[in-house]
């Protein structure tokens, strides 16, 4: 779901040629000083019914609340043309006091309901040129992630490194609001899709052992009662790693009403995989798949012959120092382990996600870490003691040659350009966000671990920012 309404929020006015600024201005009111009724009535009453039918007004509603709770009240700097049904505003943030061009998407037709909005980085004109040393870097970051603490708009852990030297580390909020337990260092958070860069490395291992192969075919190592109607036949190990095989997403109503605790290991996906249509023919387009990564982690328990947490436990956690790492099981007692949490349509305050969670995490996410283990990980990485050069560089080059989408690798996120090539993973779900950031060429290596839906963005930037400026 998450992968589906990150950034949606929205609203509906009827638009005229003289319609944009006072769309903007009703947008705006609603998202600085609308309570959660009111919230509630505005979405209902003015969004598209397409969208509704589609993800639900709760989603909306969901998302909508999370981002007023995330960038605080808008400033508005300028009433932008519209452009290609978009309504566009250029606002500062109150919570971070980053610029951003919120867009709202309508339908072109009338009554012009919204589709969605979003709110796009734009550049600040009051970036600093000033050279940042380690100990103003660290400044600047911690006082901008206490700002944003004070305001509930981040509750996580942050860690930035220059290669094995940590620059600054900071652990903010709470992991459980119940208790009045805090984050700190060492607590372990949700990862969502990370987990997708410790199951790619899984099937490459298997492959430079000669155990795999790129072209081999799922079939071979699946029975085909698990893949649902189509040219599943054609689906190669490369398909699976380059979200290229056509096969869709588990995370479906199917899942949604099911009984979350029975997902303790790998063939309890197998009606949600097999139920899902095929969205095309292997290979021919690219769309993110977490049915891809769950097969992917089947076949690496089929050439094992053990079960994929104790592959990834041997063979990726132990050799990079990762000690504590692991698809938890949640019902286990699990020592500092983070609640997410979230706003919903359906309460008034926060709500705790882990009723929304399989049991346990799967090789397409939803695993656990901390900010120290993904550094070492990240080292580990960097430093070919994974894999071998060759298919290291392979994992996080990006594949287009294969229709694969420009900015994904073999389970890596591929980023920056050619000087300052950005790779990792991100990963997102209800009260969960994450991102792992490795810069290949300025070796910088940057964790944010949330348990709080919607906020790392504004972290990213500002590290990014600073990085851009950082002199030792």
């Amino acid at each position: 779901m998450k992968h589906l309404i990150t950034g949606l929020v929205v609203l509906c006015l009827s638009y005229s040629a003289h319609g944009n600024e006072k769309t903007a201005q009703n947008f705006i009111t609603v998202f600085n000083e609308g309570s959660q009724s009111e919230v509630i009535e505005y979405l209902s009453n003015n969004m598209s019914q397409s969208r509704i039918e589609t993800y639900g007004l709760d989603a909306y509603v969901g998302v909508f609340l999370n981002e007023k709770n995330t960038y605080g009240k808008l400033k508005v700097l300028e009433y932008l043309p519209e452009k290609n049904n978009n309504d566009r505003i250029r606002v500062i943030s109150q919570n971070n006091n980053f610029e951003y061009e919120l867009v709202i998407n309508k339908q072109s037709s009338p009554p012009h309901k919204i589709n969605y909005s979003s709110f796009n980085d734009v550049e600040s004109k009051n970036i600093k040129n000033a050279s940042l040393t380690p100990k103003s870097f660290s400044q600047e970051l911690a006082q901008f992630i206490d700002n944003l603490d004070n305001n509930n708009a981040f509750s996580g852990a942050v860690l930035v490194a220059k290669g094995q030297n940590i620059l600054f580390k900071k652990a903010v909020g709470y992991a459980s609001k119940e208790w009045q337990v805090k984050n700190n260092l060492e607590t372990k958070f949700s990862l969502g899709s990370m987990n997708k860069m410790f199951t790619a490395i899984a099937a490459l291992q298997l492959i430079e052992k000669g155990k795999l192969k790129l072209d081999d075919k799922l079939v071979n190592f699946v029975d085909k009662s698990w893949l649902p109607v189509g040219d599943t036949d054609l689906i190669t190990v490369r398909h699976l790693l380059t979200h290229t095989s056509g096969l869709g997403n588990f995370f479906n109503e199917e899942f949604n009403a099911s009984n979350k605790e029975a997902y303790r290991d790998l063939s309890a996906y197998k009606p949600l995989v097999a139920s899902t249509p095929l969205l095309f023919k292997p290979g021919t387009r690219n769309r993110y798949s977490n049915s891809g990564m769950l097969m992917l982690g089947l076949i690496v328990e089929s050439v094992t012959e053990e079960s994929y947490y104790s592959y990834v436990d041997k063979h990726i956690y132990k050799k990079a120092g990762m000690q504590n790492s692991g698809s938890f099981a949640l019902d286990d007692v699990n020592n500092n382990l983070a609640t997410g949490y979230l706003k919903r349509m359906y309460s008034s305050g926060w709500v705790n996600s882990i009723y929304t969670r399989a049991i346990k995490g799967s090789p397409a996410g939803g695993g656990f870490s901390t900010v120290g283990d993904l550094h070492r990980f990240s080292l580990a990485l960097t430093q070919f003691k994974l894999l071998n050069k060759e298919l290291t560089q392979a994992a996080y080059s990006e594949k287009t040659q294969y229709n694969s989408a420009p900015w994904y690798g073999y389970g890596f996120s591929v980023g920056g350009n050619d000087t300052n090539r950005v790779i990792g993973h991100g990963g997102a779900y209800l009260g969960v966000d994450a991102r792992l950031d490795i810069h290949l060429d300025d070796d910088f290596i940057v964790v944010i671990l949330a348990n709080q839906s919607d906020v790392v963005s504004p972290v990213r930037r500002k590290i990014n920012e600073l990085i851009s400026s950082y002199k030792p």
